[in-house]
């Protein structure tokens, strides 16, 4: 590319010449990775996974889940669904429940801080959605561990 740039008669279609080829190059030593549609489709779960698993502090929505893979909110709905066999909704709730009830047993923090921690600034909401998950009121499931 440099003795190209010192030419001056069909500087730029030797530039682009030189640029093509170095293009064609890399292409040719690290080709794309062809995926089947069930394999694409994994690939989308697993990087909606992946997603969850590290903001599920964050108020998640399903569009912006949508919106970080690249995807459809209803066609990643479908595969999700399909996947798992949950919603989005439905398997982030179980995960902040299940994020909560490890710090349950094993910190003292308050509830108020769990709550805040996996991803609800309303604790009476989180302790609510806590008891319709788990049976039990979150202080009286960290009793229960206690004393098992």
């Amino acid at each position: 590319m440099f003795e190209a740039s010192h030419l001056n008669i069909n500087r730029d279609l030797m530039m682009n010449s030189i640029l093509y080829e170095y293009l064609f190059l890399l292409a040719d030593k690290f080709p794309r990775e062809q995926y089947t549609p069930g394999e694409k489709q994994i690939n989308y779960v697993e990087e909606a996974l992946t997603y969850l698993e590290s903001n599920y502090t964050n108020n998640i929505s399903v569009q912006s889940l949508a919106d970080s893979i690249g995807l459809n909110r209803s066609y990643l709905h479908r595969l999700f669904k399909s996947a798992t066999g949950s919603s989005v909704q439905e398997y982030l709730l179980d995960l902040r429940i299940r994020k909560a009830c490890t710090l349950l047993k094993s910190t003292v923090l308050p509830i108020a801080i769990i709550s805040l921690s996996v991803g609800y600034e309303d604790t009476l909401y989180f302790s609510r959605l806590f008891k319709k998950k788990k049976g039990v009121s979150p202080s009286r499931y960290r009793l229960q561990k206690a004393q098992s």
